[in-house]
């Protein structure tokens, strides 16, 4: 026997080959060999068109008679040599009428040139082409379009000849219509899911609609989304009005049509019949239909195209209406099935239930702003000397910054900013909390650095309070912290007198545009274990001085350069450089609260502010009654005016020739109300009582709290300073 052929070692280790040999006729034949090394050495030499042949071709007659894959085999000229009989029924044709085609015509493909060129591929480099998709068609209309999973393997004769490849095709439509749906379920949950704006929702669901699964989509909403007020039951007879929140449109994204319109469905359009049914209603679009004419956004979002079919899913919640979204299809589309309207269900409570998230968000801050703006001063706030003007910028919902201006004894005003760290309704209630405290201090005159203290004292007890919360309420982990900034300016001395807790800041712009210094030491954070004292500073403010006192986000945005920058650049009144100067500091979006506190002083007229030394002795009295009687006079008083004066002024200045210390000073100061002021070096404070009628003495506080409209002790490093102040039957102060 001769060999022919290159030989080739199968799977079991035979070496294989084409032989040719003779018969015992003599006849010669050619016939696929096998061989293998005997134990003794020697080689066995066999036929293979036996029992391994044999088998070889029963595998492969079993997987084209009984696979039910699309298997099909080529020859090297790309036309089928065989198929299945599961494929050729799958195609609804017979196998004869198949084999023979060339592969172009064996499957209606959408690109057959692609395909054409895999397989010539595979026959040149052996490279098997695996499960690679195409489309293809069962007929000529296109909504019969199917996908196709196509692995290409060459075929070889035991010889190494090619000899052809085969085809294993597996219809994959439907695993790639739920791989899309699962891409568009987890689109729409990543891009509207990572919004709380209802419109940002409403949006980026229209974006992964409209071409995942619909050539253009309208998301309406209710007015509860955007109110955060209850939505209405649904299924309801009285049909509410729908706002257009977002439209997309295949290939071009947002922006076709109108936003913001609003209708109410009709009762026989698909939107009227899904609101009334509660769940979604499919439909076929034939014309112009009627209902078109009444959805401005609608059609709009449809101008130019021609559509065929629409989907209408209710957005629901807890069996409250939110919204409706529709999906429209072209001509040319296929029509909605029952999978599209499963996905489309799907996705509209998912929607849903995010819009229902943004809602409660939505009136939570609303709650909580209303809550912040009611502690917020509800009016302009006038002060002695002093021209204010206050401004915020809200870069988050209901922050806890506050602002303040305080009316003060002798004239005086208290500036004060501060924030409480954090947002929200808590945030909002303890702001309350701190700057009612913060009135009461400074009900007290105290100095900042004292009243600070008081506060930072108050700040620790709340904490402690928000602390012992039960274990399950949220709040309890919530650290509670503030800073603060309070600065008492004195019209009659000319000076400003300051402390802060934490970053707050303060910026003083002489009267030539220059930036003064300001040696503000940083203060302890409110609420925190720090016990370094805070530090008051007292500093010259002339006449036309600008005071600018900040939160922490605005003076870290700008710092003490960029605020006398724009401070002093800025022309006009004191509202608008406030206003500019908080529009240029674009502090970060995670920033505070952005609060400025503008006052420019103006101080008081030359005789607005008078003050005498008095002789501690009996004759102080009466000298008293004579210099407010002159002074009085002079200002052009009422008789009566002066009279009640008179008598105050006498009570405080025997209390002080009776209990009090050298030197005794009186003060008269004439501003919005009339301010008298007894100072004397004796720092115990007097205590208003009710003598008995047997009691000589004991009766001149009682007087004062009975004709002043107010009367208060404010001490100092010298000694205590009593204080009335009295205001006209009008609620004026003296002309």
């Amino acid at each position: 026997m001769s060999w022919g052929g290159p030989g080739f070692r199968d799977h079991v280790g035979h070496e294989r080959a084409c032989g040719r040999g003779v018969l015992r006729d003599g006849r010669p034949v050619e016939q696929p060999v096998v061989s293998r090394r005997a134990e003794s050495g020697a080689w066995v030499v066999g036929s293979v068109s036996g029992v391994e042949e044999s088998v070889e071709g029963l595998t492969l007659d079993a997987l084209l008679s009984l696979s039910p894959l699309g298997l099909h085999i080529f020859d090297a000229g790309l036309r089928l040599a065989r198929i299945n009989p599961a494929t050729a029924a799958m195609r609804g044709r017979d196998v004869g009428e198949l084999v023979g085609l060339p592969l172009r015509e064996v499957f209606a493909l959408e690109d057959p040139d692609l395909v054409e060129a895999l397989a010539r591929s595979v026959l040149e480099d052996g490279r098997p082409v695996l499960e690679r998709r195409v489309r293809a068609f069962v007929d000529s209309h296109p909504a019969s379009a199917r996908t196709l999973s196509v692995s290409l393997f060459r075929l070889r004769s035991p010889s190494g000849a090619v000899l052809g490849l085969a085809a294993a095709v597996v219809d994959v439509t439907e695993l790639e219509v739920a791989q899309a749906a699962s891409q568009v379920l987890g689109a729409v949950r990543a891009r509207a899911g990572a919004s709380l704006d209802a419109v940002d929702i409403c949006r980026e669901a229209a974006d992964v609609l409209a071409g995942g699964m619909a050539d253009a989509v309208v998301v309406e909403v209710v007015d509860a989304v955007m109110t955060g007020d209850d939505p209405p039951l649904l299924p309801s007879p009285q049909f509410t009005a729908l706002h257009c929140a977002a439209v997309g449109r295949r290939g071009t994204g947002r922006g076709n049509g109108p936003f913001g319109s609003s209708r109410v469905p009709d009762a026989t359009s698909p939107a009227g019949l899904a609101l009334a049914q509660g769940r979604p209603v499919t439909a076929t679009m034939e014309g112009d239909p009627a209902w078109l004419h009444t959805a401005a956004d609608h059609a709009a979002a449809l101008r130019g195209a021609a559509p065929v079919a629409v989907l209408v899913a209710p957005l629901m919640v807890r069996g409250t209406l939110l919204g409706l979204v529709s999906l429209y299809r072209w001509r040319g589309s296929p029509s909605f099935t029952q999978e599209d309207t499963g996905l489309a269900t799907t996705v509209a409570d998912y929607v849903a239930l995010c819009l229902d998230n943004s809602r409660r968000y939505t009136r939570e801050h609303a709650v909580a702003a209303t809550v912040a703006r009611r502690f917020l001063p509800q009016a302009p706030q006038t002060a002695v000397g002093l021209e204010t003007a206050p401004g915020h910028l809200a870069t988050r919902p209901a922050s806890g910054g506050w602002y303040d201006v305080i009316p003060l004894s002798g004239a005086r005003t208290a500036l004060v900013v501060g924030e409480v760290d954090g947002a929200g309704i808590h945030t909002a209630a303890t702001m309350g909390q701190l700057r009612t405290a913060l009135r009461c201090l400074a009900s007290l005159d105290l100095e900042p650095d004292e009243l600070l203290a008081r506060l930072d004292e108050t700040t620790r007890q709340l904490a402690a309070e928000r602390r012992a919360l039960p274990a399950a309420d949220p709040l309890r982990e919530q650290a509670l912290t503030a800073s603060c900034l309070c600065a008492v300016y004195d019209p009659v001395a000319g000076t400003l007198i300051a402390a802060r807790a934490g970053g707050a800041g303060l910026v003083l712009v002489d009267p030539d545009g220059s930036l003064a210094e300001v040696d503000l030491p940083d203060g302890p954070v409110l609420g925190t274990s720090e016990t370094a004292p805070f530090a008051g500073t007292r500093m010259p403010v002339p006449d036309g001085t600008v005071l600018a006192l900040t939160t922490p986000a605005l003076f870290k945005a700008l710092g003490a350069q960029g605020l006398h920058a724009q401070l002093a650049s800025a022309g006009g009144s004191l509202r608008e450089r406030c206003d500019q100067a908080l529009l240029a500091s674009e502090p970060a979006d995670e920033a505070g609260a952005v609060i400025l506190l503008l006052g420019r002083a103006t101080g008081l007229a030359g005789d607005d502010a008078v003050d005498w030394v008095l002789d501690a002795d009996e004759r102080a009295p009466a000298q008293a009654r004579s210099l407010v009687r002159l002074q009085l006079g002079h200002w052009g008083l009422p008789q009566e005016a002066v009279d009640t004066t008179e008598l105050l002024v006498s009570e405080l200045v025997t209390n002080v020739v009776r209990y009090g210390k050298a030197p005794c000073r009186l003060g008269l100061i004439r501003a919005d109300r009339l301010s008298v002021q007894v100072s004397d070096g004796e720092a115990s404070s007097p205590h208003l009582r009710h003598a008995r009628t047997t009691d000589e003495g004991g009766r001149g506080l009682y007087i004062v709290s009975q004709l002043a409209d107010r009367w208060g002790v404010r001490f100092t490093d010298r000694g205590k300073t009593v204080w009335v102040e009295q205001r006209f039957a009008d609620g004026t102060g003296p002309a």
